[in-house]
């Protein structure tokens, strides 16, 4: 009878420790959750919040009991700056992954190709970029020379090749069953077949991945637009933000939106959480129709080989 309780015991024992562990983990889990999403919530909350009901409550608070979408509806409607800027993010962003990404594909195809003619030299030169930069001052002046200062160009002409996303590519093509590439040469197939019929489509995790960055790059971008960009109307919404959150006046009159923000009954505060919300959600949409192919296109193109 004892021995058959002590194993009962030895049975328990284990299946308590596993509970109070799994419980342990669900506890940090939900900590981390908490955490990461708070900002957000605090964002989202504070953008639908009136000027009135800001003071009201003494300046803290979290939920609003009135919402409303004034700070949206200055943004989309009654301020043309602000939503041309908008625009103008989502120009560069299109524009700028959809040109960089062909070219940084070709670009790593070519330096996979061991049989082509300067491949070697290819490589170096992209290692070196990668180690080294001209410059903020001599890169300006490039810029400037070739014409593209003041420009919507300026944005994505500089940054047209991606040396990082080059390496990966070229890692990725280098990995590919040679076999492959053998039995479409037999069917008579040429080197551009070969690429656009065969490699890009094997590579649609790859090419997502790098999409993703490279996407999430030009929208996020601010700094060169600060540097090359003079005329407001093809300043992007980074910029905007940037420029309110750090109370300069590159071009506009933030005390002109201050002052239009407190007669509306909307504060500074609400506008710039929803230009910030603005700036967060078309990302957070495109991510979740790239998440399958983003950690095995990363694995894939950067670690295997």
């Amino acid at each position: 009878m004892v021995r058959f309780r002590g194993a009962n015991a030895a049975r328990v024992r284990p299946n308590t420790a596993e509970s109070r562990y799994q419980l342990f983990i669900y506890a940090v889990v939900a900590a981390l959750l908490v955490i990461a999403v708070f900002p957000l919530v605090y964002v989202v909350c504070v953008s639908l919040t009136s000027e009135a009901e800001w003071l009201e409550r003494g300046n803290l608070m979290l939920i609003p009991l009135r919402p409303t979408v004034a700070a949206y509806r200055r943004i989309f409607v009654t301020n043309s700056l602000m939503m041309n800027s908008f625009l103008i993010s989502v120009a560069r962003t299109v524009c700028g992954t959809s040109l960089e990404i062909p070219c940084t594909l070709i670009t790593g195809y070519i330096a996979s190709r061991r049989d082509m003619p300067g491949s070697k030299v290819l490589m170096f030169m992209v290692l070196i970029t990668t180690l080294f930069s001209g410059g903020l001052i001599p890169t300006f002046l490039v810029v400037k020379d070739t014409g593209l200062y003041n420009s919507f160009l300026a944005m994505i002409i500089p940054g047209l090749l991606n040396s990082w996303g080059m390496l990966v590519f070229r890692q990725f093509f280098l990995n590919l069953p040679h076999e492959i590439e053998e039995s479409a040469e037999v069917d008579g197939i040429t080197k551009l077949g070969l690429m656009l019929r065969i490699v890009i489509p094997m590579s649609a995790a790859v090419l997502a991945a790098m999409g993703l960055f490279v996407a999430v790059a030009h929208w996020n971008s601010w700094f060169d637009a600060l540097i090359y960009i003079a005329n407001n109307q093809l300043k992007p919404l980074q910029l905007i933000l940037y420029n309110m959150n750090a109370d300069a006046n590159l071009g506009y009159n933030v005390n002109d939106l201050t002052n239009y923000d407190l007669r509306a009954r909307v504060s500074t505060r609400s506008l710039r959480m929803a230009l910030t919300m603005i700036g967060t959600v078309p990302i957070l949409c495109v991510y979740p129709f790239l998440q399958k192919y983003f950690v095995k296109g990363v694995y894939v193109g950067a670690i295997k080989g």
